[in-house]
């Protein structure tokens, strides 16, 4: 029990300090402030557009549209591409040879670094997507705090679901010369399947393969049950979402040891 305490000690330890160099680089989130405030405005007005030429859309009122935007938007300001980009460096870099001495697990470490900018980023853009979706939708209607619980836990796993995703595409640098199409797929897929559009407003047939697929579930799943909650839809998503992130993390884990693996035959 104290060695998986000095564990969590150290690994806690990582991530504050991760928070607080994040809050002293705070100013740099300004231009992303900016770019968020500006796609939200966008899109509000090209949906205000289509509503209003449609009369609906199937599933979502205007207002709960607008609020999923500026959560998906949540979900891909906070966790982002970074640890893909730090990680893929790493690999090509040869750097990763030196980080593999510390003395910590190397997938940890980096799940607990980018743990301080992910709620770096959450304080902040949390905040204001509370103002801009007021701003711009008004208060949600039908919204309760019985659901944020549900909804935490579902944005929890987009968020770590991303994390591994990202990890398993950079760690595929150690068997490919250029991973970059890999991530492009993936960011893509996310953007379409789930950040963009509702899964709901998807032709039928390409919304049972978003379904069916891991990209949906990073930023569909958590802006769905914002904004319309209900323990049926939570515990349909919610599943899905671990089943999906236990694939991603064991994926990350196998390209990990194979990539040392691969470390070690060639030298180090």
């Amino acid at each position: 029990m104290g060695a998986l305490a000095v564990k969590i000690r150290k690994y806690t330890t990582i991530a504050r300090v991760s928070f607080q160099n994040a809050a002293t680089y705070r100013s740099a989130l300004l231009a992303r402030f900016a770019f968020y405030a500006l796609f939200i405005y966008i899109f509000t007005r090209l949906w205000g557009a289509v509503f209003g030429g449609s009369g609906g859309m199937p599933g979502l009122t205007l207002s709960q549209t607008i609020w999923y935007l500026a959560i998906a938007e949540l979900s891909s300001f906070t966790c982002g591409s970074g640890v893909y980009r730090s990680l893929n460096d790493d690999v090509k870099s040869g750097s990763i040879a030196y980080l593999l001495g510390r003395p910590t697990h190397y997938i940890a470490y980096q799940l607990a670094n980018e743990a301080g900018r992910i709620l770096m980023n959450l304080i902040c853009f949390g905040a204001l997507t509370a103002a801009v979706g007021l701003a711009f939708a008004g208060p949600l209607p039908g919204f309760s705090p019985t659901a944020l619980p549900g909804f935490a836990a579902s944005f929890a796993l987009g968020v770590l679901l991303n994390f591994f995703f990202m990890m398993a595409i950079a760690l595929s640098a150690f068997a490919l010369e250029d991973n970059l199409a890999l991530f492009l797929v993936y960011q893509k897929a996310c953007f379409m399947l789930g950040m963009l559009l509702p899964v709901e407003f998807l032709p039928p047939w390409l919304a049972a393969v978003a379904r069916a697929l891991p990209f949906s579930y990073v930023y569909w799943a958590p802006a769905r049950l914002f904004v319309g909650y209900s323990h049926a839809l939570f515990w349909e998503l919610a599943p899905r979402q671990a089943l999906w992130l236990a694939i991603a993390a064991a994926t990350s884990l196998l390209a990990y040891r194979s990539g040392v693996r691969r470390l070690q035959l060639n030298g180090g």
